[in-house]
Formats: structure tokens, C-alpha cells, sequence
């Protein structure tokens, strides 16, 4: 078979590549070719295939058109987010997928800012949190989102995710679900701050969903304080020592806890009695929150030591993975289910709206949604 060579300008494959943060070597692993020959390519030595190009595009994330452009349609915007990841053996890889999805991320911020000004929807300004006291904090947070202990008394566990994540959309952030970072990363979750629609990023699989409650709670706290980070499972659960950013994390930690479980609302002398795995199940129950999530409480809450909570955590991660086996492997959530978790609710709703109203035509609702043309107008009929 015969390899088309293509025209393209090597001076956007550069600025592609730069833009989503890769370096060559990640660069050349996504599209699956030799470091030389990317580099003779983007010197203009070398033209790529037609599909290495196609590749190309579908690793950046770009449509395939830029590489012919005559120039950037902008400057680089690419800003590396900082690094709270504190695991031995993770801290600071820098695996290509991990910048995709950050990317996908900041791109559907952007998506969503044009479609609302298209609508005249005007964005919510998110207002970072003056006070330092924790306890105070807590408080004044679940104000702001408008929390009522009644209605988390009446949930089921699974709902509890997303009663919360509902609040803090309405708070003006967009929480976005990838199942697609990557495991050598280690990231569990990131915060990307801006004044307007800041951006909360969830991994989402069988081992993580236990997880997301408190993740999405952390993110959140770093939003509070301005402060954007991509963070790993034992930046919320190992005691760190002192410095600057573990200072940080051990902050975002207590106030992600405060938040979720009000220590005014917690008596020691309820657990007192408990034995360690009772201890978990006890305040689970009381909050409504997995077991996981009550596990990394209680140790904030200093009603275990951080052996027990390795313990329990062990013992959650156990136990989800037998349940996970138990379950039928023919049970599939619905595209339409996936894709708002993906996409959040704003976004996903903003996309019916702009559709039903004409402001989207047909082909862009259905590219953004990755839904059949049927489906997103049966969705519409059925909004109320």
C-alpha cells in the first residue's frame, strides 16, 4: 500500500503539540512513531503520512484542518498544573494522556463560556473562601451551597455523590468524569482554578467510584483557596510532612471533611465504644457517605490513627472488588448517562438547550454529545 505523504505546515504541528503539552518523546509514543521522526517532521524535513496525520490530530485533540493552517488561531495557552501527587514512584510523570485529558477539560470550559454567551446565559463569578478557620469554614460553605442535613438523612449512599456534585455545579464549577486517566499517573482528581467556571476533573472506574465523594470535596477545597492541582489517592490519605504544598494538602483535606461531616455534628462519644470497622459504618451511615469516604474522615476527625485508616482502606478496597466480580457483566449504563458524567450537567443540558433553540445545529449537537440525532431530540421532548 501505497503511504500518502501530506502539505501540512510544520510549524502547527509544533505549535499542537506545545499546546497540549507534550513533549516529543510523549509525542511520538501517542501517534506511534520514532523521536526522529516526529523531529523531521516539525523541523519540515519530513512530511507525515495522511493517517500518521490523522493520529496526529486524534492524540492533540485537534481537528485534523489546524495542521494546514498558515498560523496558530492563537497564542500557546498551555499551563502545566501544579503537582500535589506525593506517591513514591508517580510524583511528576508526566504520561501523555494525563495533559489529553486536562486539555479535553479546558477545551469544554471554553465550549460551554461560548454556548452560554450564545445564549445570553451570563457566568456565575466563583468567590474563593477569606476565612481560615476551619470549623467556620465548613459552616459557611454549606450556606453557600445551600446544604440541608434532611435531605442527605433521606439518600441512598450512591446518591450522595451526586447531591453534592449538583451544589457545587450550581456554585459555578464544572465537574468533569474521565475514565481515561491514566493508571501510571496516579491522578484520582484535579482542580484547574479560574474566576469563571473553574474546572473540577474525577477519574472515574470500579476501583475510584468509592472514592469521588471525597475527591470531588478536596478538589473543590483547592478551588476555594485559588489554588489549581492534580493530586493522587495518598495526597488525601497518608500524613504528609511539613512544607508549603503538603501544608496545602493537609488544609484542603480538613476542609473537605469539615465540609462533608461537621465535626459540630460528630460526638466522640459515640464511637468511643465502636470497634475500628463499626467506627466506619457508623459515621457512613449517619452521613450518607461510602464507607470509603468515612474511613479518611475519621482520621481527620482523629477518631483513628493513620494505621487504622490503611486498615479500613485496605479492607474497602477488598471488598469492592469482590462486589465488583459479583456483578452481571451484561449491565450497561446508558450512553446518555455516561456522556453527562463526562461532559457534566451544565455542559450537557447548556448543549440540548443551545440545540432545541437553533443556536447548535444538528451535526455540532451530536459531535459534542457523541449521541445518535434521535436520541438527544427524544432527551429534549422529555425536558421539562
Amino acid at each position: 500500500m501505497v503511504s500518502i505523504r501530506t502539505s501540512n505546515n510544520h510549524v502547527m504541528l509544533v505549535w499542537a503539540r506545545e499546546e497540549v503539552g507534550y513533549s516529543i518523546e510523549q509525542a511520538a509514543e501517542a501517534i506511534g512513531l520514532s523521536v526522529e521522526t516526529l523531529e523531521a517532521a516539525e523541523s519540515g524535513d519530513k512530511q507525515l503520512t495522511l493517517n500518521q496525520l490523522r493520529t496526529a490530530a486524534e492524540k492533540y485533540g485537534f481537528p485534523f484542518g489546524y495542521f494546514y493552517l498558515t498560523k496558530p488561531p492563537h497564542g500557546k495557552s498551555f499551563k502545566p498544573v501544579p503537582d500535589y501527587r506525593i506517591e513514591p514512584g508517580i510524583v511528576g510523570v508526566d504520561h501523555y494522556r494525563l495533559n489529553l485529558e486536562i486539555k479535553k477539560a479546558r477545551d469544554r470550559r471554553l465550549m460551554f463560556l461560548e454556548l452560554a454567551g450564545s445564549l445570553d446565559i451570563p457566568s456565575k463569578t466563583f468567590h474563593l473562601l477569606s476565612e481560615t478557620n476551619i470549623k467556620t469554614a465548613g459552616k459557611i460553605i454549606r450556606e453557600r451551597l445551600n446544604i440541608n442535613d434532611i435531605e442527605i438523612s433521606s439518600l441512598k449512599f450512591d446518591q450522595t455523590y451526586f447531591y453534592w456534585k449538583s451544589k457545587i455545579e450550581e456554585d459555578g464549577v464544572l465537574v468533569y468524569e474521565s475514565q481515561y486517566l491514566p493508571e501510571q499517573s496516579g491522578v484520582i482528581g484535579a482542580a484547574i482554578y479560574y474566576q469563571k467556571c473553574p474546572i473540577i476533573l474525577i477519574k472515574r472506574g470500579t476501583n475510584y467510584n468509592p472514592r469521588k465523594l471525597f475527591t470531588l470535596l478536596h478538589e473543590y477545597a483547592h478551588l476555594l483557596k485559588g489554588k489549581s492541582a492534580i493530586n493522587d489517592a495518598s495526597s488525601q490519605t497518608t500524613d504528609l510532612k511539613n512544607s508549603k504544598i503538603a501544608n496545602l494538602e493537609v488544609e484542603c483535606n480538613s476542609l473537605a471533611t469539615e465540609i462533608l461531616i461537621p465535626s459540630e455534628k460528630v460526638k466522640l462519644s459515640d464511637y468511643v465504644n465502636l470497634n475500628l470497622t463499626n467506627k466506619m459504618e457508623y459515621l457512613a451511615n449517619t452521613f450518607k457517605v461510602t464507607y470509603s469516604t468515612a474511613a479518611v474522615c475519621l482520621k481527620r476527625l482523629n477518631f483513628i490513627d493513620q494505621s487504622e485508616l490503611t486498615h479500613l482502606l485496605a479492607l474497602r478496597r477488598k471488598a469492592n472488588e469482590s462486589k465488583q466480580k459479583k456483578k452481571r457483566k451484561d449491565v450497561k449504563i446508558p450512553r446518555e448517562n455516561l456522556m453527562r458524567l463526562d461532559l457534566g450537567s451544565p455542559m450537557f443540558n447548556l448543549v440540548l438547550e443551545a440545540y432545541s433553540s437553533g443556536a447548535l445545529d444538528v451535526f455540532d449537537a451530536s459531535k459534542i454529545l457523541n449521541l445518535r440525532v434521535n436520541k438527544i431530540d427524544k432527551l429534549i421532548s422529555d425536558m421539562p
